[in-house]
């Protein structure tokens, strides 16, 4: 007697986990797809309108809105995938009560702290345009815990559609500033509009229950039970991932920073597609479907992982070997010095995709203080070289500092994972190989280019 195997049409129209997983995989690369197109072509346009240091200017903005949002993350949206009670409407309007009080909390501290940042990167407008940027949490906090919801259940399609509606109107909007400015504040007043357009349009668009004040005691007790340790593991992630702009504002000048985030921007695409596979799918599934729970899961996990990897893998080495070309197709002569830069960073990221999907493992598990552990850990052995490589090797010690963090941090996430039996050392060794022939073959194949980047590595940044 034998089964029929599902044809892939049916997985994929039916309304069970692994299909939502499917469709949910689907979407995250759609929307990760469509943000970074859009996010290119205004770019394009925008590096055409303005000037390099105006993207300088604002990558030290996003630092600061970015460390102030990590800083003050209790794991909210974590809290509603994971918790029992993350379907229960006391609770979801208590973690949107909870949400609405830090994002004024964060609007006051951002506020307070712009004369202070200003004077530390010694750049006076950073000021004003702080004072500007501090709406933005307090816009971002009344956002509807209908989007955490739609991650729960792995219903991503209209979240999707919101997120890409509103990014490509908040890019037309700076565009049309930006014409009719030509400064820097085109780029800080468009970038309200579009968290406004998501957080208006998410108690409309998107299913769910309507929120309202609530403060549940329960509800609190979870959320601030879970929430301590992401706590600390979002302030870890600031560090991994804004702490290469947070240092090099400081070493480097404001056009070199801006040439810079142009270049990080290109060449980091896969692995922010790591990351957010790993958010918005393989979080889910590790909560619903964990790998130490039976032989069949660890097997199935373990496939998609190869899959995923390399996949990711052949995109950095893509991005690597094209991207001086890119650069100088799709920039003018100002921001041609990120041809190079963009070579290194996409080489340096290789063996972070490998590791990508194991820390969410032990936070879908539960253990929130293990994969706080876990992300401190990796946060203090990356901004340890970032800072060090910044202060002595300039631009290029930032830029090799991940993957020397990537290495060293690896038997720490190996000791993480273990135990959850999320481990897989024959993917890991096959690719770290893989990894180490494809990026000496493609930095021979560059050595032009490289060669003087890395010969004029130096503390004022080459």
């Amino acid at each position: 007697m034998t089964t029929a195997l599902p044809r892939f049409g049916d997985l994929v129209s039916d309304g069970g986990m692994a299909a939502r997983a499917i469709r949910s995989t689907g979407f995250t690369v759609l929307r990760f797809g469509g943000q970074n197109a859009l996010r290119l072509a205004g770019n394009l346009l925008l590096t055409r309108l303005l000037f390099p240091e105006a993207f300088g200017t604002m990558a030290i903005v996003q630092v600061v809105l970015t460390g102030a949002a990590m800083f003050s993350d209790f794991g909210i949206r974590g809290s509603i995938v994971q918790d029992a009670r993350g379907d229960d409407p006391d609770f979801l309007n208590t973690a949107w009560t909870v949400q609405i009080l830090r994002g004024v909390i964060l609007g006051a501290a951002i506020a307070l702290g712009a004369g202070p940042l200003a004077a530390f990167y010694d750049t006076p407008l950073l000021a004003d345009l702080l004072m500007v940027a501090a709406v933005v949490p307090v816009i971002q906090g009344v956002a509807s815990t209908r989007l955490a919801t739609a991650s729960r259940q792995l219903f991503l399609g209209r979240m999707v559609a919101l997120h890409l509606g509103a990014q490509a109107a908040g890019i037309l909007v700076m565009i049309a500033l930006a014409l009719c400015l030509g400064t820097i504040w085109a780029l800080m007043l468009g970038a309200l509009f579009a968290p406004a357009l998501v957080a208006g349009l998410s108690h409309v668009v998107i299913p769910g229950i309507r929120n309202r004040l609530c403060l549940d005691r329960d509800a609190l007790g979870r959320l601030f039970g879970f929430g301590k340790y992401v706590f600390l593991a979002t302030i870890a992630g600031f560090f991994i991932a804004q702490g290469d702009k947070a240092v090099l504002g400081k070493f480097v000048s404001l056009t070199d920073l801006g040439v810079y985030n142009i270049a990080f921007f290109l060449a980091s695409v896969p692995l922010l597609l790591a990351q957010k596979l790993g958010q918005a799918v393989l979080f889910p599934l590790y909560a619903s479907r964990p790998p130490a729970a039976s032989a069949h899961n660890r097997a199935r996990i373990n496939r998609a992982r190869v899959l995923v990897t390399g996949a990711l893998m052949a995109g950095l080495c893509a991005l690597a070997l094209t991207g001086d070309g890119l650069i100088r197709l799709l920039y003018d002569a100002r921001y041609h010095g990120a041809g190079a830069m963009m070579v290194l960073i996409a080489l340096a990221a290789l063996p972070r995709v490998i590791t990508a999907s194991y820390v969410s493992l032990p936070l879908a598990a539960g253990a929130s203080g293990r994969y706080a552990a876990l992300m401190v850990i990796g946060a203090t052995i990356q901004f340890g070289f970032v800072y060090v490589g910044a202060r002595d090797y300039g631009m290029v010690g930032v830029i090799l500092a991940p993957l020397l963090a990537a290495l060293v941090h690896y038997p720490f996430l190996v000791l993480g994972t273990r135990r959850y039996r999320g481990w897989d050392p024959v993917h890991d060794l096959a690719y770290h190989l893989a990894a180490l022939a494809a990026g000496g073959t493609i930095f021979w194949l560059n050595r032009d280019l490289l060669l003087p980047l890395l010969a004029g590595a130096g503390p004022a940044g080459g």
